[in-house]
This record gives structure tokens, C-alpha cells and sequence, in this order.
């Protein structure tokens, strides 16, 4: 009887712990939230020649942290106001410019790690503003990228008649400025100059060798090395309100960085008699590219 009484009195212990672990306030219920692609910090614009080029890393995770299997695409939005109609604080009324299919990208860029898209459709005297949204196989967007402003107008005419020569281990350029804007109307916002370049079977690249924007019509690259075919260019670039525009590419020149120029005959050679042979000795050459030496017997 004992027993039965103990059991008894457990199990209403039980049931009585189990309804007042259930009696506790519930929290509103909330919606997950949908796994998307991080946003894309890092959105610059090019103003160059009669286009703006818009450059974003690819990303590679979604906003949880977790890694980005299912990108889709990218849709680069745009606003688009005049001039005349600049105002820092009204709204920008973005509208989508172009979607970009992701695995149709890589197929041509198949080593690519950001993403570059040429806007042509401009207007002058406008301002252009940018920005990017990543989306995975859902459509689902992440949150939109840094914004990237352009006011745009007619760019400078290349500069001319651009020359380089080899200078020991650096190439020096020097240039012309430009006679006048693209449309013929006089020079005017001239800011200064960027140089670009290449190896053979490659494109120029996106940014330019110089940090700095150039201020002077001549300029050394040291980053350079021997026995290359470097391809060289310049691009003029005007100043329009808080926006630098670059022009179309100079003329193209080659310079070449292979030493053509022998070494210095060696000196001071002696030959020393000894018990095993003969020992020569002589001055050593004073070439920084100096590779070895030929020894010969008559």
C-alpha cells in the first residue's frame, strides 16, 4: 500500500512540474529570415571615354555568414537627374539599367573575381548615380551596394603625341596636352593624366599604373622588368563638378626592356702556375645583369 501511495505521489509531481514548465509567457512568433548574398562594398565608376565602367567584387557569402552557393545574378539599378536639378537630399528615384546572369558572366570571364559593366546610354551635363544588388537562385536580393555618383559631361581629346624610351630599369613617358574638350569646343577642367599598361595578349586594365592623378606631361614607371614588350597609352582627365572623366586612350607605343648592350670586356687576367694546375684569376664586371663568363683554351 505504501508503495502505491509513493508511485502515486511521483507521478502528480510529474504532471504538476511538466504543466507549470508549459505555463511560462510565450514570445510572439517571428518569420524566419530568408538567407540572401552579402551586399557588394566595394562598387567604383570609371568615367572613361564615351562610357562609364562599373567594377564590384564578386561575393561569397550570404548575410548569415554562410557561404554563397546559389548566386544567380546582379542588377545594377540607376538614377538619373540633370544638372540643373542637382540636389543633395531629395530622394533618388532608382530604376533597374541592366541584370547581369551570373554563370553567363563567368563563361566568358571564367577567372573572374569582380564583375565589370560598361554604361553607354549617357547624357551630358547629368548626373548618374549607381548601384548594384546581388540575388541567388530564389530572387531573392541582398541589401543594395555602396552608391557610386558621376556627373558626366564631355570628356578631353587624348593627349598627344605620347613617346617613351628605355632608362636603365624604368621607362620614361612623356606627352603633349590635349588641344581642346572632345568636341572641339577650348580646353577647359584639364586635372591632369593616368597611364596604363599592358603586356602582350592583355587587355589594359581597369585602374592606372599611377596612384596620383599626374600633373605633368612626362612620368617614370619603375615597375617594369627585363626582357618584356610593354604596351603603354595615356588618357587625359578633366575635372566636371566632384567627378574626374577621363578620354579616350592616346596612341599606343611599345617599349621593349631587353638589354641589347654586351658587357664590358673583363680585365686584369692573370694565370697563376701551382702544383695542381693553373689558376686564373680576373676583375669582375660591374653589371648589375651580368650572368657569367666564358672561359677559352687556345
Amino acid at each position: 500500500m505504501e508503495k502505491r501511495r509513493f508511485l502515486a505521489i511521483a507521478f502528480c509531481c510529474i504532471l504538476f512540474a511538466a504543466h507549470c514548465a508549459g505555463c511560462g509567457k510565450k514570445g510572439d512568433p517571428t518569420a524566419p529570415r530568408p538567407v540572401v548574398p552579402e551586399a557588394s562594398e566595394d562598387l567604383s565608376a570609371h568615367p572613361q571615354g564615351e562610357s562609364i565602367i562599373l567594377s564590384w567584387t564578386i561575393p561569397q557569402e550570404n548575410t548569415d555568414g554562410s557561404p554563397l552557393a546559389d548566386l544567380k545574378g546582379f542588377k545594377i539599378v540607376r538614377s538619373v537627374r540633370s544638372f540643373e536639378k542637382e540636389c543633395q537630399t531629395c530622394p533618388k528615384k532608382f530604376v533597374l539599367l541592366y541584370d547581369v546572369d551570373y554563370k553567363n558572366y563567368l563563361m566568358h570571364n571564367p577567372q573572374a573575381t569582380t564583375v565589370e559593366y560598361a554604361d553607354r546610354d549617357l547624357s551630358f551635363e547629368t548626373i548618374y548615380t549607381y548601384g548594384v544588388l546581388s540575388y541567388n537562385a530564389a530572387q531573392r536580393h541582398g541589401p543594395q551596394s555602396n552608391i557610386q555618383e558621376v556627373f558626366w559631361n564631355v570628356s578631353l581629346l587624348p593627349p598627344r603625341n605620347l613617346q617613351g624610351e628605355l632608362d636603365g630599369k624604368s621607362a620614361v613617358l612623356f606627352w603633349e596636352e590635349p588641344l581642346s574638350l572632345a568636341d572641339g569646343t577650348p580646353l577647359e577642367g584639364l586635372a591632369g593624366y593616368n597611364l596604363y599598361r599592358r603586356l602582350p595578349d592583355e587587355d589594359y586594365p581597369l585602374n592606372p599604373v599611377n596612384q596620383d592623378l599626374l600633373t605633368t606631361t612626362a612620368c617614370r614607371d619603375k615597375g617594369i622588368e627585363p626582357d618584356r614588350n610593354y604596351f603603354f597609352m595615356v588618357r587625359s582627365v578633366r575635372k566636371v563638378k566632384e567627378s574626374l572623366i577621363e578620354s579616350d586612350c592616346s596612341e599606343e607605343i611599345t617599349i621593349n626592356t631587353t638589354d641589347r648592350t654586351s658587357p664590358d670586356t673583363p680585365t686584369g687576367l692573370v694565370a697563376i702556375l701551382t702544383n695542381t694546375g693553373i689558376v686564373l684569376k680576373w676583375d669582375e664586371n660591374k653589371e648589375s645583369d651580368l650572368k657569367g663568363y666564358y672561359l677559352y683554351r687556345l
